[in-house]
């Protein structure tokens, strides 16, 4: 399973490898996510100085630099008047008699800027973990990205509880937008982040997951017609998981039992969406009535002040008018917004449920997006979720690509499958996944920002 590793790193990490002397680190940051009462745990890839290792993790070997420092790339544009600061301080250190803790110190003072780097957030596909993305992510390390990937709690290969609900959507989302403030806040890596160039990179239901940073809606509207026209199928029935893949015109989202559960899916989503909006509603007329009621007490105040200024004027100067109380607010709005301004660049990989999204509520127009079809996903079918999402975004800014011979599971890391995963890793050879993952690797690179 190395192979493939190990040849994809000759071919992609010399050109930057060399030049640099990057490697790939890899280190994991923990939070509690308090809206969900989970930990949230998000594993990073980033340039590094330390010689990379083979370690085991979950169903992966991952070749990195555990826990090593950050590389630091000098800023040559911004460097040259601290080089010759720190250039003047050695000379005089003799002179004025230093110590090398006092040099050290002197020196310190006067940091040369680094180059910051690209921030690429992946959000996992269904069934698969933080480490599943991890042949790519070291990939985009060599290139001079940082690669965080949060582990969706309640949708992951040890934990599906959630899977094919709103609620993990929701969950991926905010998950996706903690681990940007997590990176953010960390005093060991958010020097080495380009806050202005964050992107994300989702898989299967992690990249619809994407459309609710870019600001889409989730709505049943469009599912009540999704399936039309294959009502007219007289096919018998499918069992979960015998699927005709060769059948490049069935949507298998139409079919029994994925129908029943797509149903439940849009059902619970339309009462999600109605008690949203009846508590909406409370909270506006909350703030109706508070605004009434503050201007029957503001103008209460006002008729006593004028009273006792015109009944003491000796104390009229003393006597302070409104505003001077903060009035107890109504709870807060329990709509929560998805959208995070922070992310500039989305990249869907074979998305899933593209049906149950108002794609006309993403208004930013300057956002940038990537479609990829996988044509052996035969959950997600191209011309079922991919091409319909491309053709809503509209060509003037997204772009479209497809992946023959590929599907979902085959865009990931090679793994050895002892348990849970054994058919995610041997849905293709080897060969397969190297070639799917070169060419993946290569639309992910051309989407991106580059790294200067």
């Amino acid at each position: 399973m190395r192979f493939i590793y190990y040849v994809l790193f000759l071919f992609f990490y010399l050109p930057f490898s060399a030049a640099a002397e990057t490697h790939v680190g890899y280190r994991s940051f923990s939070t509690w996510n308090s809206r969900e009462n989970v930990r949230l745990d998000v594993g990073v890839w980033y340039p590094a100085v330390s010689q990379e290792r083979d370690y085991v993790m979950d169903e992966y070997h991952v070749f990195a630099a555990k826990n090593s420092s950050i590389l630091k790339v000098t800023d040559e544009e911004k460097a040259a008047p601290f080089l010759a600061k720190q250039e003047e301080i050695r000379r005089n250190a003799k002179k004025n008699n230093l110590s090398k803790e006092e040099l050290r110190e002197r020196l310190k003072a006067v940091p040369v800027p680094h180059k910051k780097y690209p921030l690429l957030v992946i959000s996992h596909a269904s069934g698969s973990t933080r480490f599943s993305n991890h042949t790519l992510a070291a990939l985009l390390v060599k290139q001079g990205y940082i690669v965080a990937v949060p582990n969706h709690s309640q949708d992951n290969s040890h934990d599906m509880r959630n899977f094919y609900s709103a609620k993990s959507l929701y969950q991926r989302a905010r998950q996706c937008s903690l681990a940007v403030d997590l990176l953010l806040t960390d005093k060991t890596v958010s020097s080495f982040i380009d806050s202005g160039k964050i992107s994300f990179l989702g898989f299967g239901s992690g990249g619809t997951a994407g459309l609710l940073l870019a600001g889409g809606e989730l709505t049943a509207d469009k599912w009540i017609t999704f399936c039309d026209d294959a009502e007219s199928s007289t096919e018998e029935p499918h069992d979960l998981w015998i699927f005709d893949v060769q059948n490049d015109n069935e949507n298998v989202l139409c079919k029994e039992p994925l129908k029943t559960q797509l149903q439940n899916f849009a059902l619970g989503l339309q009462k999600t969406i109605e008690t949203s909006q009846l508590e909406n509603l409370f909270f506006y007329n909350a703030l109706d009535s508070k605004a009434a009621l503050l201007e029957k007490v503001h103008t209460a105040f006002m008729n006593q002040i004028r009273w006792s200024k015109r009944s003491n004027p000796g104390l009229a100067s003393y006597i302070y008018e409104p505003p001077f109380l903060t009035p107890f607010l109504p709870p807060l709005p329990t709509r929560y917004t998805y959208i995070d301004t922070r992310f500039k660049n989305f990249n869907f990989v074979s998305p899933g449920l593209t049906m149950f999204f108002d794609i006309s509520a993403v208004k930013n127009r300057e956002l940038s997006f990537c479609v990829v079809g996988l044509e052996k996903d035969y959950f997600n079918k191209p011309q079922f979720q991919a091409q319909k999402l491309f053709e809503e975004l509209g060509e003037e800014r997204a772009k479209y690509y497809s992946i023959s011979g590929a599907d979902l599971w085959s865009t990931q890391a090679p793994c050895f499958g002892s348990n849970v995963l054994v058919e995610i890793c041997k849905s293709v050879s080897e060969e397969q996944r190297e070639q799917v993952l070169e060419e993946l690797f290569k639309i992910v690179r051309q989407s991106l920002p580059v790294f200067e």
